[in-house]
Order: structure tokens, then C-alpha cells, then sequence
């Protein structure tokens, strides 16, 4: 049996900067990763089985339509299968990348099982899931195009987070109906050899495009956002991906744990976990 944590992805920034003539958009984010995350145990089995656990595991699609699933197809042909032991933390349709993680966490131990090489072919694993390159990288990375194009920073900083979701589900699909800007400016440059304040001043210069369709279909991530910024030491706030889950960045992660039980004693139908951005 092998082990491994799928750490839930944050898209701190992202610009939609065009969209194909097949549907899908382009875009240009930054993506990071959190402490917390799902956890997993995979051993070999003769077929495929997932078996699920934790407060996310009843809205799971059917294993067979699982994304671990058609993920753990890459390594078809190596003479074994695997049931997978999943406790489900990350709040599912989130902006979390929690099914993407989920996935690239099962190749991962996989490949650690198997002994051999991670699939490598960008193609496929964006043709499973436009999160799955930069989530098999496990690295902040800035992420343009349809996932493909990847450029992994050196570091980053290990920002104190405090995630919040309405605990109501946002269809990706559907954000992106509501979208009515699909050519957008991409970000601006990343400043590279900059300190933490220079790369929060520069978050702050940025965007996410899908925030205001997401709040068409959610208002309430209105609410979180404003409920963020209204707590002491948060030094921005916006949403992730296609959303509805909101981070805050915090100066100190004794702010965004007691952020966390204020907006929690205000609301106590919101999911709020406080965490910790991974630098590396």
C-alpha cells in the first residue's frame, strides 16, 4: 500500500484572455497549492475500486466515471489495477481542484508502485483535465493556454490562507455561460526576483475573471468576499477558479484561524478552513 496527500489547488489570480473556436477558453493564472488537501491509499487489485470517506464523499461521481479513474488509465497494460481509499476533505465543483489533485496525487503513487516514469504526454492529461499538468507538478506555477503551458516558479511564499465556501456546488460549465468578456488582458509580469511584499502588491494588480459570473449564479460569494475583507490582518481576498470557494490572504495564520471561527460564528452553513500556502 502507498500513501499521499492531494493538496487543494488555489487559483490566485486568473485572466480568461480568449476563447477557441471549439469552446474551450484560454487562460493565464496563477496556481498554488495549500497544506491541506484530500488523502489517499492506493494497492494493486484486479480491477478498479474506489472507495470513498469524509464529508465530501457522498457527491462523488460514480467510481467508473471518476477522474482518478480515467487518470489511473495512463498506466493500462502494467499488469495490475488498484483500489483507491480516498478521504475526501475538498469541497467538490469548489474552484478547488479537488478532482484534478485527487487524480495527478493516484498517478503519483502509482508510478511510486509501479517503479516507473509519470505520463508525460501533455495532450492526455489535459484531454482528462485542464488542471492535471500543473497538479502532477505540485509546484506554484503560472499556467496559460488550456493547462499545457506551464513556467514553475523557483518559490513562492507561504502565505497564511483562510478558504471559504457557501457549501453549494458551481458548475465550471456554467460560470463560463455567464462569462460575457472572453479576450481579456493577461496578467502582468510576475516579478520573479520580488520579495512577499512585491508579489502581494502584484496578486493585488490581478484578477479573476470568473468572479463576477460565478456571483450571478452564487451571490453568496459576495457575502464571503466582503466577509473577508472585513476581518483584521486579511491582505486580499478573492475567489479561486470557477469558484464558489474564497481565500484571504492573512499576515499571520493566528488571523486567519480566528477569522475563520468569526465568519464560521456568522455563518455557520460556510465550510471555512484555514491553511497555509506551500511555497515549494
Amino acid at each position: 500500500m502507498v500513501k499521499g496527500t492531494a493538496h487543494a489547488k488555489l487559483n490566485l489570480t486568473l485572466h480568461v484572455t480568449g476563447k477557441l473556436p471549439n469552446g474551450y477558453h484560454e487562460l493565464d493564472s496563477l496556481v498554488v497549492f495549500t497544506e491541506f488537501g484530500d488523502h489517499l491509499e492506493l494497492e494493486p487489485a484486479r480491477e478498479f475500486l474506489l472507495v470513498a470517506n469524509g464529508p465530501f464523499s457522498q457527491v462523488l461521481p460514480p467510481a467508473s466515471k471518476n477522474i482518478i479513474h480515467s487518470a489511473l488509465r495512463l498506466f493500462e497494460g502494467r499488469g495490475t489495477d488498484f483500489k483507491v481509499s480516498l478521504e475526501k476533505s475538498i469541497p467538490v465543483s469548489a474552484g478547488l481542484g479537488g478532482g484534478s489533485t485527487n487524480a495527478t496525487s493516484a498517478l503519483r503513487l502509482a508510478a511510486n508502485y509501479l517503479g516507473c516514469p509519470l505520463p508525460v504526454d501533455i495532450q492526455k492529461l489535459v484531454a482528462i483535465g485542464s488542471d492535471l499538468p500543473v497538479c502532477l507538478t505540485g509546484k506554484p506555477s503560472i499556467v496559460r493556454g488550456l493547462g499545457e503551458e506551464l513556467t514553475i516558479l523557483d518559490r513562492f511564499y507561504e502565505f497564511p490562507v483562510l478558504l471559504v465556501n457557501p457549501n453549494k456546488p458551481v458548475q465550471t460549465k456554467e460560470v463560463y455561460r455567464q462569462l460575457s468578456e472572453v479576450d481579456n488582458p493577461p496578467q502582468t509580469p510576475y516579478p520573479v526576483k520580488g520579495n512577499n511584499g512585491d508579489v502581494l502588491t502584484w496578486l493585488k494588480e490581478q484578477r479573476n475573471d470568473l468572479e463576477s459570473p460565478a456571483i450571478l449564479l452564487c451571490p453568496e460569494i459576495k457575502n464571503i468576499l466582503s466577509g473577508l475583507r472585513e476581518q483584521e490582518g486579511c491582505v486580499l481576498a478573492r475567489m479561486s477558479g470557477s469558484g464558489g470557494t474564497c481565500f484571504g490572504i492573512f499576515q499571520t495564520m493566528e488571523q486567519a484561524t480566528g477569522a475563520g471561527r468569526e465568519i464560521k460564528l456568522q455563518a455557520p452553513e460556510w465550510w471555512v478552513q484555514p491553511t497555509r500556502i506551500l511555497p515549494r
